[in-house]
């Protein structure tokens, strides 16, 4: 075991951390973290404006008159939930432009003007079409913020910028550094979109979803693919890396992207064309945190007769429900740990299949898309998410129990041991 510790410390460890701490991943988080408190908000008025009690839905009718609940979706959802390409595009360039310690502003102000030179104005009405800058858009924008960072960056390395005396006031000296990369790069976008009207896909936006959305898309939501991703972030955490931060530095995109896919879908009254979401991984899988802990937490606190283990459990029992688990992983411990490392990976990958396949032949809701934040307790998280939709609730305590009979005889086990030291012990 100390041969294997070794080896993932001295080789694995040093790939896994470049990874998660890779510039342009950071980046694609960061933009997308920028535009999380709007899809929240944007959630919560669509739980408010759909929630399925009757009663509720005539108590509001009484009040506000019919169609009481057509300004979330006709303005608060657009002005939240259908800003997330503008708002990454803009995010993702500035956070990548600021890793090169440069001034960022200016690389996601120019990024944003070639996300819109390079989409295609609606000519009879003179505008862009608003669904441009929903998610159908995210992997158009997150392409151009990567590519507009990286090449204010160049030119703004190089010198390649009109200088102003000291004397100048900053404001006015950054609008001149960014006039030639902001002059560069907007040619730059214009040819390219010239020349894809040449092509058969005729515009940059559609190639982008024909030849990377989709494909990523599909893979990124399958459950190979997502299997796949738990069992890397699984492993990760046994050997004391956080493996949630490098597998949704990969996947959040994909998973987000599906998460919206869902919310069109349920917003046009249509079929969810997605089983596992954001959502679905933050608040199925994640009980109590990665690995399904909080059925740990429970039974050390209530059962458990190792002092060491009821105090841990005490510790970990109100960040778990909050679905933060580093006190148990580390405390009980799981990390290193041969013997509670087979549950702490079992038990996600069993709750993947029981949710993804229950969805899938339409025995529980899906996901509607609404974006619920990873730290709201079990249960409610459930409700919410599927669309306040008590078939959600039950699969999450389906999924809480088989995750308890996993870890029962590992703990149990975990337990007798440690009892017996103490006893030695003293």
């Amino acid at each position: 075991m100390k041969g294997l510790k070794s080896f993932f410390e001295d080789k694995f460890f040093n790939v896994a951390t470049k990874i998660a701490n890779q510039r342009h991943l950071l980046a694609m988080r960061d933009g997308l973290v920028l535009a999380m408190p709007l899809l929240i908000i944007g959630s919560l008025f669509i739980i408010i404006s759909d929630f399925p009690l009757q009663a509720y839905q005539d108590f509001m009718l009484s009040i506000f008159g019919e169609g009481w609940g057509d300004f979330v979706w006709n303005d608060v959802v657009p002005a939240t939930t259908g800003l997330l390409s503008l708002v990454a595009c803009f995010g993702i360039a500035k956070s990548l432009v600021d890793s090169y310690q440069l001034d960022g502003m200016p690389g996601g102000m120019i990024a944003l003007a070639a996300f819109f030179l390079i989409n295609n104005l609606d000519v009879e009405a003179n505008a862009w079409n608003a669904d441009l800058f929903g998610t159908s858009n995210l992997f158009v924008a997150m392409i151009i913020s990567l590519l507009a960072g990286e090449l204010y960056r160049v030119i703004v390395q190089r010198k390649l910028v009109i200088k102003l005396p000291d004397s100048v006031p900053p404001s006015v000296s950054r609008s001149f550094t960014a006039l030639a990369p902001a002059a560069i790069i907007l040619v730059l976008a214009l040819v390219v979109k010239m020349l894809f009207r040449l092509t058969p896909f005729g515009d940059f936006p559609s190639f982008v979803t024909a030849f990377v959305t989709a494909p990523l898309t599909f893979a990124g939501t399958s459950y190979p693919g997502s299997a796949l991703a738990l069992l890397v972030e699984q492993i990760l955490w046994s050997l004391g890396i956080h493996g949630s931060s490098i597998v949704t530095s990969v996947m959040e995109p994909i998973w987000l992207n599906a998460n919206l896919e869902n919310l069109t879908a349920f917003q046009a009254g249509q079929a969810l064309p997605h089983i596992i979401t954001q959502t679905f991984v933050e608040n199925l899988l994640w009980i109590g945190g990665s690995g399904a802990t909080l059925p740990v937490v429970i039974y050390m606190v209530i059962f458990a007769r190792s002092k060491t283990l009821k105090q841990v459990g005490r510790l970990s029992l109100v960040p778990g429900l909050f679905n933060i688990n580093e006190p148990v992983v580390f405390g009980l411990p799981i990390v290193m740990n041969p013997f509670l490392i087979i549950p702490y990976i079992l038990s996600p990958l069993v709750i993947l299949t029981i949710s993804y396949f229950g969805m899938f032949f339409n025995i529980f809701p899906r996901m509607v898309g609404v974006t619920i934040p990873w730290t709201t307790p079990y249960l409610i998280s459930g409700y919410l998410a599927t669309g306040a939709n008590i078939g959600g609730v039950i699969l999450q305590i389906i999924n809480f129990v088989v995750a308890f009979l996993i870890w029962l005889p590992f703990i149990r086990s975990w337990d007798r041991r440690n009892v017996l030291m103490e006893s030695q012990a003293n």
